[in-house]
């Protein structure tokens, strides 16, 4: 009998921790549908290449609206309705929806669509903390450059964000987003928070830690 209490005891721990790792793993598909691998990776999963360009492109070609809520955004980035309040909340919806269309709307980022990126601008000015909108931003950035207005709207967003938790993690997305740029989020952060704040003690912290990273990479390079 303890012995089938034992075993008992380890499946509802292997269930539990099973129902945990999915959470996590739609949590992060819905959060950072752009860069899940990157997050997945962090996870401890290993990624596998599997011709994921050529398979991207064969959905986005064949992608067309399925409900009304996607109906009305093509109708947005193809000029056809007005930028609205309501646009940016029908795309969040979509955008978030377990059924979400991405490569619908995939298609549209990598061809720099000027409608989706003022929907997206629109949005930050409605909502500057909003996580889904400025990893859309880093998204679009990726297929037309856009510095300017990252660094625009992450230091905003760090001006505006009073968790320091949530800080944390912002100021690290935005370091990462334009990194590629050869920016450095970090020192652009540094200035504008007095010295002695709590957000300034953070991003003396990332500062340190950024160059040291360098300084060991380099070291690598050199011997």
């Amino acid at each position: 009998m303890a012995r089938d209490d034992k075993y008992r005891d380890d499946v509802d721990t292997d269930n539990l921790d099973n129902d945990i790792i999915r959470d996590e793993v739609e949590r992060i598909f819905k959060k950072h549908p752009h860069d899940y691998i990157t997050k997945l990776e962090e996870l401890g999963f290993e990624y596998y290449d599997d011709d994921e360009e050529d398979i991207e492109e064969q959905e986005e070609a064949l992608a067309g609206p399925k409900n009304p809520n996607q109906e009305y955004l093509v109708g947005c980035f193809d000029g056809n309705v007005v930028l609205s309040d309501r646009s940016v909340a029908i795309f969040l919806e979509e955008r978030n929806s377990s059924t979400s269309n991405y490569p619908l709307l995939r298609k549209y980022f990598k061809s720099a669509n000027a409608n989706l990126l003022a929907m997206i601008t629109h949005g930050l000015e409605l909502d500057p903390l909003s996580e889904e909108l400025l990893s859309d931003l880093a998204y679009f950035h990726e297929f037309q450059n856009q510095l300017n207005l990252l660094i625009k709207y992450y230091s905003q967003a760090c001006e505006k964000q009073e968790n320091i938790g949530a800080f944390s993690e912002l100021a690290k997305n935005f370091y990462n987003a334009v990194l590629p740029d050869g920016f450095n989020a970090y020192y652009a952060l540094r200035d504008l928070f007095d010295n002695g704040t709590d957000k300034r003690k953070i991003v003396d912290f990332f500062v340190e830690v950024s160059e040291q990273a360098e300084d060991d990479a380099m070291k690598k390079l050199l011997f």
